[in-house]
């Protein structure tokens, strides 16, 4: 080419792109139109690039990860064909099926069709997920599907040939079938685990809103935990045992959704979330100590600042919640054995107790498999008002509860928490009573070591769970280091925690009406597992499923260790998808990080603790829910704690409402 003609095109080039707008302009346009004719298509047969995979994204079905773009496929077998379905116009694989391929079954002939393993398959059906915090493709099956090991491989291959994703993507080996396979080495595609994607998130929503307040930056909280205002908005480092009154917190290490820090913010329904590189985010540096506006979506974490008079509006008219004064009766003189205990005792025994008798009740006459800890009995409020009656108890009580300055100075009021507490184990407990406990634990002959529990008239209520807030101990008959009388004396002592006293204050609990009974069983010292279980889906809103978190041995599940994860994963009938089917499936989101990256329980303990929670939860929403009833059953949650021991025997220790 001629230096002048190439000078010419080359100036023609720069003259026809100037500020790169008519070269942008054609793009976009063709962009759009590309993007609008996407808009009406039913599906595309192939993934040319990441722009159609975004046009064609929908919501995923469930919420267990966060920030997830998701594309639904089907493959017909018969005609061998592959359609990445619009995601936006058609939510179910059953819709499009239905309304595309003319495949007018029943709902349930349908899914019986095709996700059993009868070999009357017409579709595979999946979803391709993309992880955009780890940019992580993923191929994922719905846990009630039976799908084989070849039926994968073969849809796989599919994907593979017909989209830009290529080797990238992988088989999310998060459910109890794939598991299976797995196991059996019947997987022959590449593959991920869900720890896997569940660790490369960076993100994570706790509790979603918005506040408004002044952000603080605090690298030790149990040491500034008496600093914190109801106004501040705190970043802290790792997992917190406790979470101070505060208007919003975000944290760089990810919580269970049954951890204490995630209940007590649900409880609050203050905005909470996990940003793993927020300690070291320059960019908020700025804004630490200013008033500033927090929103947390689905996504991210917003954080902007607002000016002084903005956040005093803000703010205005929040003055606290209405006194609450709690119902006690404290004229039950007698300790009561576990098979009297009941929700109409809970006013002279405590919340707890008052629950473990409904177990109790469960576990007797319905036969669901489970047991409820040997050797219970309840002391009731009589004795803990009996023994904080004492003039030397009752004048630092008095002091607290009288004295404006405590109201507002956090450090005088943990200083005198303290002279209470102190004062309560200073009192010998009454010969009376350990000598009834002495007699109750003699004839229970469930052993000499006791675990001593706290029942409160302020926990596990609808609205104000005190999850962490009181203390539990071991007695041990005969024993110095342990004795009964000291485990009482702690119980009762920890009513005056601090963190106790801080949370009925912000619920507006009146302090005076707090009385508090011990729930008494025998100790668990051979446990295999441990956990916590929530009778709701809480990442598929009006779809059955119950959220279980467990973990190894007596490792905390609601306060872990930090870098400790527990096995999550929610359990449900494969019934309930699959007709024909009748086990119960679980769909992971993590498995332990103390368990080699195996499942924790066997698929037979999932069973039998899915029956378990069935048992309770159905017993209580028809006898005991009352007007907090919702109308869907599924909606109906409660929270649940649970032991596997060594010789497999499945006990339930704790049931409490959920909101």
């Amino acid at each position: 080419m001629k230096p002048l003609l190439k000078s010419l095109l080359v100036a023609l080039a720069l003259l026809t792109c100037a500020s790169g707008l008519l070269c942008y302009t054609s793009h976009e346009k063709n962009k759009k139109a590309r993007e609008e004719a996407l808009k009406n298509e039913d599906y595309v047969p192939s993934l040319a690039s990441y722009d159609v995979f975004y046009q064609l994204r929908g919501e995923p079905l469930s919420a267990r990860f966060n920030d997830v773009l998701s594309v639904k496929v089907v493959y017909e077998l018969r005609r061998e064909k592959l359609y990445y379905m619009n995601s936006a116009l058609f939510q179910y694989h059953y819709n499009f099926c239905n309304k595309v391929l003319g495949d007018y079954v029943p709902l349930e002939v349908f899914n019986t069709e095709n996700y059993g393993a009868y070999g009357a398959r017409k579709y595979l059906l999946a979803n391709i997920n993309y992880y955009k915090q780890s940019k992580i493709y993923t191929l994922e099956f719905s846990s009630e599907d039976e799908i084989s090991g070849p039926q994968i491989a073969q849809l796989y291959k599919a994907i593979k040939e017909s989209s830009y994703i290529g080797d990238a993507l992988k088989v999310l080996v998060g459910s109890s079938n794939l598991v299976k396979l797995d196991a059996k080495g019947q997987l022959k595609v590449p593959k991920i685990y869900p720890s896997d994607v569940y660790g490369a998130q960076t993100f994570q929503v706790v509790n979603g809103g918005t506040a408004y307040g002044i952000l603080r930056k605090i690298e030790d909280l149990q040491k500034e935990y008496t600093q914190v205002q109801p106004g501040d908005i705190i970043i802290v480092k790792g997992t917190p045992v406790n979470v101070p009154v505060c208007a919003g917190i975000i944290t760089n290490s990810f919580q269970t959704p049954l951890s204490h820090i995630s209940v007590l913010c649900h409880n609050r329904n203050i905005p909470a979330a996990t940003d793993i590189h927020v300690w070291n985010n320059a960019s908020i540096d700025s804004l630490v100590n200013q008033p500033i506006r927090l929103f947390i979506d689905r996504d991210s974490i917003h954080l902007s600042r607002i000016t002084a008079e903005e956040l005093k509006r803000r703010q205005a008219g929040k003055t606290g919640n209405k006194s609450i004064t709690l119902t006690y009766d404290a004229a039950q003189t007698q300790l009561v054995p576990g098979r009297d205990l009941s929700l109409q005792r809970r006013y002279s025994v405590g919340n707890k107790a008052a629950g473990m008798g409904e177990l109790y009740r469960v576990s007797r006459k319905r036969k669901h498999g489970f047991s409820v800890p040997e050797g219970i009995f309840a002391i009731p409020f009589f004795y803990y008002r009996q023994h904080v009656s004492n003039p030397a108890i009752q004048k630092e009580i008095n002091e607290l509860l009288s004295n404006p300055v405590y109201v507002n100075d956090a450090g005088a009021a943990r200083n005198q928490l303290k002279k209470i507490r102190k004062a309560i184990k200073d009192q010998p407990v009454s010969p009376a009573l350990l000598q009834a406990v002495s007699n109750m634990i003699a004839t229970n002959g469930a052993g000499n070591a006791y675990r001593f529990r706290s029942s409160s008239n302020a926990e596990d209520m609808e609205g104000f769970s005190g999850a962490g807030l009181y203390d539990s101990k071991t007695g041990i008959v005969g024993d110095t280091a342990k004795p009964i009388a000291k485990a009482i004396q702690a119980v009762w002592a920890s009513t005056w925690s601090e963190e106790a006293y801080r949370e009925r204050s912000w619920a507006g609990i009146n302090q005076q009406s707090i009385m508090m009974g011990i729930l008494v069983h025998r100790n668990f010292p051979d446990e295999a597992s441990n956990g916590v279980a929530i009778t709701r889906n809480m990442y598929r809103s009006g779809f059955p499923g119950y959220t279980v978190n467990v973990q190894l041995g007596d490792i905390n599940v609601v306060s872990p260790p930090d870098s400790v994860v527990c096995e999550q994963f929610v359990c449900m009938e494969s019934s309930r998808i699959n007709p024909l089917s009748d086990g119960i499936t679980a769909d992971y989101i993590t498995y332990s990080n103390l368990n080699k990256g195996k499942p924790i329980l066997k698929p037979a303990q999932v069973t039998q603790l899915f029956y378990a929670l069935d048992a309770v939860k159905s017993y209580f929403y028809w006898n005991l829910a009352g007007s907090s009833k919702p109308e869907s059953y599924e909606d109906y949650a409660l929270d649940i704690e649970f032991k596997f021991e060594k010789d497999g025997t499945l006990y339930l220790k704790q049931v409490r409402p959920y909101r």
